[in-house]
């Protein structure tokens, strides 16, 4: 695997078949969310943080995914408030009309926030997210 350090709270690295072999998963595991994906995931991003000497805060966590050539798959593992912010606009897409309202003031109150606050303002929405879906 290749790693590369983006940001303070961001670092893509670069899986190719064999790493994938590797690990015993196909990239439909990772996209379907299997168990044995979501492991993968967990272990690379946490891979990331050794090798790039990253200290996850696992507070506002998104993951983009980028099919390359030669059957090399690109993980930008993330947890800068901007990429954060990117993730909601894009989900607003998919809101309903009820969601649609605080999801706008949300972004914006995290947009007008500090780094501190923002990170406050992620980590009380994620954990009640969290608590909503159990």
């Amino acid at each position: 695997m290749e790693y590369h350090k983006k940001a303070d709270l961001k670092v893509e690295c670069i899986a190719s078949k064999e790493d994938f072999e590797f690990f015993g998963v196909t990239l439909d595991d990772v996209l379907d969310r299997t168990e044995s994906g979501m492991h993968f995931l967990k272990r690379v991003k946490e891979l990331c943080g050794q090798m790039q000497k990253v200290n996850w805060t696992n507070i506002a966590y998104t993951l983009n995914i980028t099919m390359l050539d030669g059957g090399r798959v690109s993980f930008v593992f993330s947890e800068c408030i901007e990429d954060y912010i990117i993730s909601l606009k894009h989900s607003m897409a998919m809101a309903d009309e009820q969601t649609l309202g605080p999801l706008r003031e949300f972004i914006k109150a995290l947009e007008d926030a500090d780094e501190n606050r923002a990170r406050n303002l992620v980590a009380h929405f994620e954990k009640n997210t969290r608590e909503m879906r159990h």
